[in-house]
């Protein structure tokens, strides 16, 4: 005590930092780092950029110690294990985030980009099936390790503020949000194990113990519990904010010094002014009126203003030791009175060797925090030193008044709460004569909701941060149903920000693993919305998990409206296999896509033709794939695109017709196939045949004929002589082309006929499909059989007339002649196609072939005449 209290001794050299800075002297007790200093402002500046810029672009020379307890209780509410198992190196992700940051550092925003891969992060942590509160623990450690190289970028690169805007955004979203999953771990380690438990059966506190009786609260009761850990976690969050301008305050203190060296400096030069101080006791100033050296003055309150600062992160400790190694042990000591008494020797008497134990805190804590309050109600004394004094005696008033945002003032009023619900407890549980409090202590609102209220008075709503502080008070308050309820309400009226979205999606996911039951209505609306986001990023790896979390029937919707537009071999193969891996019911969602995009009026040919691609993958698709195709075709061929339906037809691989084959000829293997699918598919396939058939023969006969050489007037000798060899030439030319010719017209003709000669008729059901179903016919079949009888109403003529142009042109007139009998075939029944107008251009047809026949000699049937 006496060394506490000992006079301060006066030491040589200059008599402040201020002169010793302004004098470029060197600190006497600083260590030399060996290294030659600058020679030039120039030179010292330019080192300085170089040293910045390697800080922002290397990786960590040191590994950063993974000991950051992210749901860490108080000593009095953890009595199990403590520790907390992580699955991730944080050395090894802190060098890949730092990679990957420096990778996009000469981009506009680098925070943009380079915090992208926290969607694939998650979802790596969510499909292992870890635990909830592992998983919360995990979230906030990645989430943290993005934050911590962002502000590398941002704090050590020149003027990374006003050059990256974006970055500062999303640096800023990303702390809010690893102080979410922080708080959140928190409590829920609390609620959903330590509240759980049975508290561990305590003897009854000794005589005079605050620390025992306040030790069985904190087990007993959940309430002060979780209202501490709220305090806990806001000063940590202070600490990761603020540790950067700590630092630097405390460097105005890094050298050893006395208290108030530039007074005591002036007083023993007997040089004191007519207003300075005449003693140096610690109260001097106070009990005089009289005042310090005005830099005495500025460090004094340059001080008082890194206590708080301290106090506020947590780091009470810190600020004692400052104190004292100021010259202020004194100061140190008056922030010592707030804790709980408790003499050990009532226990175990003595230490082993005959010796008293040392009793811990303050036994007249009391009286202590009574003058404590006389303090922060001192005016004479500056706004920061006296909210140091109310945060250890419960002035709620008094330390409201430097809060500057919503955090300050909720910890202002958690702290004082808890130490509201600690004097009650022990006053409740003691007998004593205690000091009295005023009564504006003891009506300091003591419940969570009423300090969330009160915090939330001054809170700006246009604020971006805003509602992580909502999201914050109702995960606090156990609200998660009010929780779901507001982040609906935000979906529906704000434009969410991408690490939002997602910090909502995972609380909603985290909950439902975790048993925690909310509304299940609003849930999946988030999920919903959340899964449309990530659809609208194109994150086609991560969508099937999230998927997979939805309801069924929203499955197969929502997924199938993505992958219809999913138009790449490579990307389909990988939607595939994902949904598969998952889970989820790929053939439906599949089929649904592909019926989605042909149903669409305003999908294009192209869409519908890749469209297909889907069915292709997967072998045990075959029926869907021919009767999506058979679908798309006749789409196509109603628009009349026969090339495109060709390449729809195309699309079904060899495999899969192979089967349909075997089916058709009754042969086994495609019996999986269905009937109907089969006929329809083949009745297309042989009429677009015989389209590139009758293509090739008109291309043939009218455009590869070879063209006779014409000989010139009066020609030369030699002039005949090429002639004669050109005739040959063309003679030739002409028996081939006449030989291709038969053949041509012999395949368009035999394709043709295999059309209007299909068995039961082209395009038609069998009369057994017919009849079972005629009495039940659901829509798409209704209009997949409308389809089928207006492209015969259109192709059959159509087709009709080709082989009569056909058999005309190449002079088979009684061929053409017959091709009545092909309309009134019962078998195939292809009249039923034929309007009035249709037939009398076939019998126009038919006529002009009867006409030709008869200039031949014959009878108009095309007989020889008797």
């Amino acid at each position: 005590m006496d060394d506490l209290l000992s006079t301060p001794v006066m030491r040589t050299g200059p008599t402040s930092r201020l002169l010793r800075r302004q004098g470029g002297l060197q600190d006497p007790n600083q260590k030399s780092t060996g290294l030659p200093s600058p020679r030039t402002p120039k030179e010292a500046n330019l080192e300085r950029s170089l040293q910045i810029l390697d800080q922002a672009l290397e990786s960590p020379s040191q590994r950063m110690e993974a000991t950051m307890e992210v749901t860490k209780l108080h000593e009095f509410t953890r009595p199990l294990n403590r520790s907390m198992n992580f699955t991730r190196d944080l050395g090894t992700t802190m060098n890949v985030i730092n990679s990957t940051m420096s990778s996009v550092l000469l981009e506009e925003n680098p925070g943009v980009t380079g915090t992208e891969n926290l969607f694939d992060e998650f979802l790596s942590v969510m499909s292992t099936g870890g635990q909830g509160l592992d998983t919360i623990a995990e979230f906030e450690q990645m989430v943290g390790d993005h934050v911590t190289s962002l502000r590398r970028v941002v704090v050590n690169l020149p003027k990374g503020k006003e050059k990256y805007p974006k970055t500062i955004e999303v640096l800023n979203s990303l702390d809010f949000e690893m102080r979410t999953w922080r708080i959140m771990g928190k409590l829920y380690t609390d609620r959903l194990i330590t509240c759980a438990q049975e508290p561990p059966t305590l003897p009854p506190p000794i005589p005079g113990s605050e620390k025992h009786i306040i030790e069985r609260f904190f087990l007993n009761n959940h309430e002060v519990r979780q209202a501490y850990m709220v305090v806990d976690w806001l000063e940590k969050n202070a600490h990761d904010e603020y540790v950067g301008v700590i630092a630097q305050q405390m460097e105005w203190f890094s050298d050893a010094t006395i208290c108030w060296e530039n007074t005591t400096a002036a007083l023993l030069r007997g040089q004191r002014g007519v207003h300075m101080v005449k003693e140096l006791d610690p109260d001097a100033p106070n009990r005089t009126g009289l005042q310090l050296h005005d830099l005495d003055q500025q460090d004094e309150a340059k001080l008082v203003n890194c206590l708080y600062g301290l106090v506020r992160c947590g780091l009470l400790d810190d600020a004692q030791e400052l104190c004292v190694r100021l010259g202020q042990p004194w100061r140190a000591a008056t922030l010592e009175g707030w804790k709980l008494y408790h003499d050990p020797n009532y226990e175990s008497g003595t230490d082993g060797r005959g010796d008293k134990l040392p009793v811990e805190g303050n036994k007249y804590r009391d009286v202590w925090k009574k003058v404590a309050w006389g303090l922060t109600k001192d005016s004479s004394l500056s706004q920061s030193e006296r909210s140091v004094y109310a945060a250890l005696c419960g002035n709620l008033q008094q330390l409201r008044a430097l809060a500057k945002c919503w955090e300050d003032r909720l910890w202002a009023g958690a702290k004082c709460a808890v130490d509201v619900m600690v004097e009650t407890e022990i006053r409740s549980n003691m007998v004593k004569n205690f000091a009295e409090l005023p009564t504006e202590y003891w009506n300091t609102p003591c419940t969570m909701s009423k300090v969330l209220n009160e915090a939330s008075l001054s809170s700006n709503k246009s604020d971006a941060m805003y509602i992580y502080s909502v999201i914050q008070s109702h995960l606090i308050l156990d609200d998660y149903s009010g929780l779901v309820s507001e982040m609906v309400n935000w979906i529906e009226t704000k434009d969410m920000e991408d690490h939002l979205f997602r910090l909502m999606a995972h609380i909603v996911l985290i909950n439902r693993s975790l048993g925690i039951e909310g509304n299940k209505e609003g849930e999946d609306k988030i999920l919903i919305e959340f899964t449309k986001f990530l659809m609208r990023k194109d994150k086609m790896g991560i969508i099937p998990w999230y998927v997979s979390r939805l309801e069924e029937d929203v499955q197969i919707r929502l997924y199938s409206e993505y992958l219809s537009g999913v138009r790449e071999t490579e990307d389909q193969a990988l939607c595939l296999y994902l949904g598969k891996e998952i889970g989820l019911d790929m053939k439906s969602i599949i089929v649904t896509a592909v019926a989605s995009v042909r149903q669409n009026p305003s999908a294009d040919n192209e869409a519908m033709l890749s469209s297909l691609g889907w069915l292709c993958h997967d072998p045990s698709q075959a029926a869907d794939l021919l009767y999506q195709a058979n679908a798309v075709i006749r789409r196509l061929l109603a628009r009349g695109q026969i090339e495109l339906a060709a390449l729809a037809a195309a699309k079904v691989p060899k495999e899969t017709m192979n089967r349909v084959l075997k089916c058709w000829r009754e042969e086994g293997g495609g019996e999986d196939l269905p009937g109907g699918s089969v006929r329809e598919h083949l009745a297309l396939k042989v009429y677009l045949d015989a389209q590139e058939s009758f293509s090739d023969w008109f291309d043939h006969f009218h455009r590869g004929q070879p063209k006779r050489p014409i000989a010139a007037e009066n020609p030369t000798f030699t002039e005949k002589v090429a002639h004669e060899q050109r005739e040959k030439q063309y003679a030739a030319e002409l028996e081939r082309w006449r030989g291709g010719q038969v053949i041509q017209s012999r395949q368009a003709e035999e394709k043709l006929r295999e059309v209007l000669n299909f068995p039961g008729g082209w395009l038609t059901e069998l009369k057994a499909e017919e009849d079972d179903e005629s009495e039940m016919l659901d829509e798409e079949e209704q209009d997949r059989r409308d389809e089928m009888t207006k492209l015969r109403a259109e192709i059959l003529p159509q087709t009709l007339l080709l082989l009569h142009s056909v058999l005309h042109n190449t002079g088979q007139y009684q061929a053409c002649i017959n091709l009545a009998n092909v309309v009134v075939d019962e078998h195939t029944r292809n009249y039923v196609a034929f309007s009035k107008e249709k037939i009398n251009q076939i019998l126009v047809k038919i006529r002009e072939s009867s006409l030709a026949v008869m200039e031949e000699g014959k009878d108009p049937w095309g007989f020889p005449k008797p």
